[in-house]
């Protein structure tokens, strides 16, 4: 039986509450609202519908929602994808609340070799007057591929360090959506937009599949290395991942038994807009290796991180990630390098950087910039605003730790 594409959902906040796994509300009325934030973020334009076919196909999403430059591992993974589309249809994934998710199966069926997320099947939340918001605060429906993609493309411009799995965009097409359309009472044959209807093409991110044990969240923390948790909360914290609980750290056996690894996927509530930060969430500062120093190496890399070329490559290779997201990226990682310099641990900078003390009140971050803004008078996209933000840090930390 084929699996048909749903709805996406769009939940009233209170509901949303419920089915969202971490505690912090989605788009709750908080105490606190920092009016004074300008961000730069551009609208997301939607896709339309390409010239009719009833093709089997996968290819890369050219411009304007990819670049050209893709590395091997992406060109592989969509290849094998390609190659399965092409004999079976994508089955429906019935876990989680992040709208379509999709598996491309493997030979035999024996697991899935890739996930593919549809861009207009994202989730949302009813929001005032009707507008359509995203899942967490700063974000918004359909942009999550993007996301996806972008926390990949981060994690390889660091080597890979932080072990996000392949990922790219990609423009999917099969009858399995033809036949959505129809059942939705969309078109029938006999119906003039029929024809036009089969051209209908899914842009969406394409991930490797990790063959996994478990989650998380099923097995104790105290198997977990210390340099795993630091690896998957450094990234967490310069990504601002608002979305990292133990239902998406994949728990994956190596050769040795006695060794566990640990995979972060599910990076699509990332990045939230500058001017909305509220809704950080890491399960990962309850973990005791939180609270363990960091290592030479890992000063090292986070020393090493340049911020500014690595915006101009993210925007260059995804045009179409709001800017607004990729101030967030200055913003979080401007405080994690000052904060690792000034030797403070994982679990100190995820403290500082959400609100785990108080949902509503803004955290140490909000506060920091806020300060910056209304003491120095100068917005986000003032360049002198990063250098008295920076000295807020600095004041912060010496007060503090």
């Amino acid at each position: 039986m084929i699996s048909m594409a749903p709805t996406p959902l769009y939940l009233p906040a209170e509901e949303a509450n419920r089915v969202i796994r971490s505690p912090i509300f989605q788009r709750k009325d908080s105490k606190y609202n920092n009016k004074d934030l300008k961000s730069s973020n551009d609208s997301i334009q939607q896709q339309q519908l390409q010239s009719p076919n009833n093709d089997k196909s996968l290819r890369k999403s050219g411009s304007p929602w990819l670049s050209s430059q893709i590395n091997s591992n992406q060109a592989e993974l969509m290849e094998l994808s390609g190659k399965r589309l092409s004999t079976s249809s994508p089955k429906l994934c019935s876990e989680g609340v992040g709208g379509g998710v999709y598996f491309i199966q493997g030979e035999k069926d024996t697991h899935p070799i890739s996930v593919f997320k549809p861009r207009d099947e994202e989730n949302g939340i009813i929001g005032p007057n009707h507008s359509m918001m995203g899942m967490k605060a700063g974000t918004l429906p359909g942009e999550g591929v993007f996301k996806e993609v972008a926390i990949y493309l981060f994690d390889q411009l660091h080597k890979g360090y932080f072990g996000v799995p392949v990922t790219t965009l990609v423009e999917v097409q099969h009858p399995i959506w033809n036949k959505q359309q129809q059942a939705d009472g969309a078109a029938t044959e006999n119906d003039s937009n029929f024809n036009e209807l089969l051209g209908v093409k899914k842009i969406g991110s394409l991930q490797e599949y990790i063959v996994y044990e478990d989650t998380a969240d099923e097995v104790g923390c105290s198997k977990f290395s210390v340099d795993d948790i630091h690896r998957i909360g450094l990234l967490d914290s310069l990504v601002l991942n608002c979305d990292r609980h133990s239902g998406n750290l994949l728990v994956v056996a190596k050769e040795d038994s006695d060794r566990l690894e640990l995979v972060p996927i599910d990076h699509s509530l990332c990045l939230p807009s500058s001017d909305q930060l509220s809704d950080a969430w890491f399960d990962w500062i309850n973990f005791p290796q939180s609270k363990v120093p960091f290592s030479e190496k890992e000063k090292q890399l986070v020393e090493s991180i340049d911020i500014d070329k690595v915006i101009r490559q993210l925007h260059s290779k995804l045009p179409k990630l709001r800017l607004g997201c990729l101030e967030t990226l200055k913003l979080t990682t401007l405080f994690v390098k000052k904060a690792v310099e000034a030797g403070l641990n994982l679990c100190q900078i995820g403290m500082a950087i959400s609100r785990y003390q108080s949902l509503d009140e803004p955290s140490p971050l909000e506060s920091i910039i806020a300060n910056t803004i209304k003491i120095q008078k100068l917005s986000l996209s003032n360049p002198h605003f990063w250098t008295a933000y920076q000295n807020e840090i600095d004041l912060f930390i010496d007060q503090n730790y």
